[in-house]
């Protein structure tokens, strides 16, 4: 019977060493180097560079490799095997971290000790690492595949069971009641809304629209009124308001207006605008980034993406008894629906009931005239996330990569992507910002200060206000 010191000194049955003599396994023991390890000490981390061979005579050894900011559990090496890097011939870095998983016994063989061995043997031992290194990828296709199928399974079930059909909610009669009682824009601002989207637009004819409500000239005069503007003189002119502001300001103007409009004046509403108007800032912003979309667009799309959210808040205060089952209803179909009701353009409302496919599928399965659309308003909501105090690894998800990619953005990781693109033009523009905007700016301003871009260094953040 082998005693428990004889296993723990015992080599001819390793992996690595298979096909090496008696005589040649007794040569290597005598130069390795053997140790005892506890659970949860490091051999090497990922980005090491040292060209060490480790035995493992007793125990396991747990292999992880940083994916997506997050340490990831990718293999477990058991006794009777071993790990290194394959070739001591030249200088690589550690892929992985390993890390003890339980009390083991390891023979350790660094590049100097290799090289004291006769050329048979390190042939020897070169072979199985590659042999092993052949099975072990082998063994990756094969899961790879086996993971491609079973995602191809789980997100067919999560798109019957979490993402309804809009042909199934379009058709139900008890969707089509609701949408019926929601308040319809007023006329003055889809016909704005096309006007300011069209490249050809006058001034003249924007102001003959905005005349229409004196509503909406209030707010526009109140805006240019403002004292970010510090005009000498007050304006009492809409056309020269306009004029000043400029149609993408006049824009989102019109839109926040109008939204207002069907909705009652309370917080649960007043935050969840306050939401929509910080996501549709960011979005114009990413859009701007690109350089491939337009805008003002995407700064449409970030105002009227939480439309849904607010018939089911409306449908709540309604139906106070039924709070559970209206959770139920999907907010992205409700908006869609009530937007193309609201005949606003395709692009949008499209672009709207697919916002929720990001966190499940990967870009391509998001149809082509929207994808990009979709990627960037689930960008901006990961950064208001990140303003409103998530941790980095609570907005990370499996598929962010590819949407950036999709994009054409700055391959640098996400948050370095908002620190150093978005939060300066926040910044910069936070005075234009409503009143609330820029009050949830200075909230945050202790997580942008932490950010410190190289490009917003010498920004006075009490200036936001």
């Amino acid at each position: 019977m082998t005693s428990n010191y004889d296993k723990k000194s015992d080599i001819s049955d390793n992996k690595l060493l298979k096909g090496l003599s008696n005589k040649e396994l007794f040569e290597l023991s005598a130069i390795g180097k053997k140790k005892d390890y506890n659970p949860g000490e490091v051999l090497f981390k990922e980005g090491d560079q040292d060209q060490t061979l480790f035995l493992i005579l007793q125990g396991s050894i747990k292999l992880m490799r940083v994916l997506h900011g997050q340490e990831t559990d990718i293999e477990v090496i058991q006794e009777d095997d071993g790990l290194g890097e394959t070739a001591f011939t030249k200088d690589s870095l550690r892929t992985v971290s390993a890390i003890v998983q339980k009390p083991s016994t390891i023979m350790i063989i660094d590049k100097i000790r290799m090289n004291m061995l006769a050329p048979e043997i390190q042939l020897c031992i070169y072979k199985n690492l590659n042999k092993r290194t052949s099975e072990s990828f082998d063994n990756f296709i094969i899961q790879a595949s086996k993971l491609v199928n079973q995602n191809k399974y789980l997100g067919s079930k999560i798109r019957t069971l979490a993402i309804p059909e809009i042909d199934e909610y379009s058709q139900s009669e008890l969707i089509q009641n609701i949408l019926e009682n929601v308040p319809s824009l007023p006329m003055y601002t889809n016909n704005l809304v096309m006007l300011l989207q069209e490249e050809n637009a006058s001034t003249q004819e924007i102001v003959e629209q905005a005349r229409l409500d004196p509503s909406l000239v209030g707010v526009i005069l109140k805006t240019i009124n403002s004292a970010y503007y510090s005009l000498k003189f007050k304006v009492s002119d809409v056309q020269h308001a306009i004029t000043y502001l400029g149609f993408n300001q006049v824009y989102q103007l019109v839109i926040d207006h109008g939204v207002k409009s069907t909705m009652p004046d309370t917080t649960e509403f007043r935050e969840l605008q306050l939401h929509s108007n910080i996501v549709s800032i960011i979005s114009f912003e990413l859009a701007k980034l690109c350089k491939t979309h337009k805008p003002v667009v995407l700064g449409t799309i970030g105002l009227l993406h939480d439309v849904g959210n607010s018939v089911i808040l409306l449908l709540k205060r309604q139906h106070q008894k039924l709070s559970t089952l209206i959770d139920m209803l999907d907010y992205a179909c409700i908006g869609s629906l009530l937007l193309k009701k609201w005949n606003v353009p395709d692009t949008v409302y499209k672009s709207i009931e697919c916002q929720c496919f990001p966190e499940f599928f990967p870009p391509a399965e998001i149809q082509y005239e929207y994808r990009e659309n979709v990627a960037i308003l689930y960008i901006a909501h990961l950064c208001y996330e990140y303003l409103k105090g998530k941790e980095e690894k609570e907005l990370l998800s499996v598929f962010l990569d590819e949407y950036i990619k999709l994009l054409n953005l700055p391959e640098i990781p996400f948050l370095q992507l908002f620190k150093n693109h978005i939060i300066p033009t926040l910044y910069k523009k936070s005075n234009s910002y409503p009143e609330n905007v820029r009050n949830f700016l200075m909230e945050s301003k202790i997580k942008m200060v932490e950010a410190k871009p190289t490009s917003v260094d010498n920004i006075d953040i009490g200036k936001i206000i």
